[in-house]
């Protein structure tokens, strides 16, 4: 793997490690002063709502719209809102606790009628209800929306009593038009010479994995056997997307969507792991780990993909179509977690290891050797673009997919060791 030091680094670091500031926003390698500064609150019908900007553009890092989607959407103020409630089961902190408050209330928000989510809010604090990324459909903002909920109805907090009731009514709204969805059996497809569940086709394995995630959660909430099926049945399908072996090309690696493989959001392994260890399935557990285990370590021997297509040629899953760029932090976030849970369940020191060693690509062991996160100031680039082009913009995805990595990291001493082995 790619390999640098920075002097710079190391003083930051050790800057923010030793900072006194009164409202502790810059803690260990966690620093939320740039999530904070995308984090705003704004008043509607009489209720305040915590809302993420989605873009931020440099050099200056000012909060920017955009005319055609708008300044605020769900899919990033839940995962800022994922983020702030696993920060508060560790730090319960009264500033923390407003925030999940306030982002939840968004979210709850911007449920429509028919039980799914719009996505964007415009400058003028009206949904937009028009763009193809922000109508109310079974796509990722929605099953986004189902996770965090889900993850704020866990917290043991009586402050929070109110709002999760509220959020609990939209769970089990959202939970029955998941049924409705995935009702029937699936079936298998060609594509490609590939068989491929045709929920793969339809829905993608990437956003099936968030909706088992959110699945996952709403069992410890509410346990019930129809919910336990239906885990089961999500799971499976995700396994029907795995390709592959130890010894041949693409090594046990999840298909993403149709007979593509993409880096971001493929939450697969993760969500396999996370449910298996819950409800004590294994073989949700043994197939997460077949990727961890294989696909992982040739993805970091070829320098890491952003994407690429694969087909069955004279009996061999051949690729085409591979895209090394751009790399973004929400292409190894998923990984992240994976290796961490992976570490969690088999208490094996060597995924905490891969765990640190993938975080590495945030402190600058990454083909453009640019360091991506500031620990100082918490700026997270949003991208390589190639081995010598970086984009220096520091947006919500790039910024909360980052401290979703790093918080994952901080829970092993291993992780943490190993990634500062890379500063």
């Amino acid at each position: 793997m790619y390999k640098f030091y920075s002097l710079f680094l190391i003083l930051i670091l050790f800057s923010c490690n030793n900072s006194k500031s009164p409202d502790n926003t810059c803690q260990s390698i966690i620093c939320t002063k740039h999530l904070e500064h995308l984090y705003q609150e704004i008043e509607i019908d009489n209720n305040t709502l915590g809302i993420i900007w989605i873009y931020c553009d440099a050099p200056d890092y000012k909060l920017v719209s955009d005319e055609d989607e708008g300044y605020t959407c769900v899919d990033d103020v839940a995962r800022a809102l994922i983020f702030y409630c696993v920060q508060y089961k560790s730090n319960p902190l009264k500033k923390t606790l407003k925030k999940i408050k306030t982002l939840s209330e968004f979210v709850l928000y911007m449920q429509a009628p028919n039980g799914y989510y719009y996505n964007f809010l415009l400058t003028d604090n009206t949904i937009n209800t028009k763009h193809q990324n922000s109508e109310a459909v079974p796509n990722f903002w929605s099953w986004r929306a189902f996770w965090a909920l889900s993850e704020l109805c866990l917290i043991d907090d009586v402050e929070l009593n109110i709002i999760q009731e509220k959020a609990k009514i939209q769970l089990n709204s959202l939970e029955q038009k998941i049924e409705i969805l995935f009702k029937n059996s699936y079936e298998l497809i060609e594509i490609e010479g590939l068989e491929i569940p045709n929920w793969v086709k339809d829905y993608g394995a990437d956003q099936i994995s968030v909706i088992l995630l959110g699945l996952t959660n709403y069992y410890k909430i509410f346990p019930d056997s129809k919910i336990e099926n239906m885990i089961h049945k999500l799971g499976d399908v995700l396994i029907s997307a795995q390709i592959g072996d130890g010894d041949r090309f693409p090594y046990n690696a999840f298909l993403s969507w149709r007979n593509v493989w993409h880096a971001w959001g493929n939450s697969q392994a993760y969500s396999l792991l996370k449910a298996g260890n819950e409800l004590k399935i294994e073989r949700f557990v043994n197939h997460g780990f077949k990727e961890i285990d294989n696909f992982y370590s040739y993805c970091s021997e070829q320098g890491f993909f952003h994407e690429f297509y694969v087909k069955m040629e004279n009996d061999s899953i051949k690729s085409y179509n591979q895209k090394k760029f751009p790399q973004i932090a929400y292409n190894f976030s998923p990984m992240i977690l994976a290796s961490i849970e992976a570490y969690n369940i088999s208490k094996s020191e060597k995924y905490a290891v891969l765990a640190g060693q993938l975080g590495s690509w945030f402190f600058g062991n990454n083909v453009a050797n640019t360091i991506m996160y500031n620990v100082n100031s918490g700026h997270v680039f949003d991208g390589i673009n190639s081995t010598n082009e970086v984009n220096f913009n520091s947006g919500a995805e790039s910024t909360i997919e980052a401290l979703l990595s790093l918080q994952a990291i901080e829970t092993s001493v291993i992780a943490v060791k190993t990634l500062k082995s890379y500063m």
